[in-house]
């Protein structure tokens, strides 16, 4: 039985409930989705992180599949999808700690505190406002990311995200006010 033949025998297993089916199509997507990811991340343990959330997408919806023979450019998009989340998710952490760091002593105490209560309110408060940060509907995330963070201005910020400075004004007025709002709910 050819390769090809192999994994379609396997899905069709999976999509009918088979857990040793879905068991063995998941070794096979590792085997063959492995080597992409990795030239992709070029870190061992991104690419694993990578390929369990892949593999768990996969099993999630391959009832969902409406062509089985589009199996495999599904697992790749899939795959590419959840590498630049991680990315993503990587460069939310560094900005976090960059803030972090460069507001606070080595440490740990906040440079404009006048006591160690006051330095961990405001390491607290700041990572309250990065969780809620991440919390924002992507295109409100993105808009205050790049002005707040990354200190651009509105047409800057316009074609990045491929919009109109008052579109990117209006997102970034929106952002806010969804700040404000998850922060005061979460005192």
């Amino acid at each position: 039985m050819s390769a090809e033949n192999q994994h379609m025998v396997l899905l069709d297993r999976a999509r009918a409930g088979d857990r040793a089916g879905m068991g063995e199509l998941a070794g096979v997507v590792w085997q063959r989705l492995h080597p992409f990811v990795f030239r992709i991340t070029l870190r061992h343990d991104v690419t694993e992180d990578v390929l369990q959330e892949t593999l768990l997408a996969m099993i999630c919806g391959v009832e969902s599949l409406r062509e089985p023979q589009r199996f495999w450019p599904w697992m790749y998009r899939i795959a590419y999808a959840k590498t630049q989340d991680a990315f993503r998710k990587r460069r939310r952490q560094a900005s976090v700690e960059r803030v972090l760091q460069d507001c606070c002593h080595a440490d740990g105490e906040w440079a404009g505190a006048d006591s160690l209560l006051d330095s961990r309110v405001y390491a607290e408060t700041l990572e309250r406002v990065a969780t809620a940060v991440e919390r924002l509907q992507g295109r409100h995330r993105d808009v205050v990311r790049l002005r707040c963070y990354e200190d651009l201005p509105y047409t800057e910020i316009a074609s990045r995200t491929r919009t109109t400075p008052q579109r990117a004004r209006v997102r970034f007025h929106r952002a806010k006010a969804s700040l404000r709002t998850s922060l005061a709910c979460s005192i």
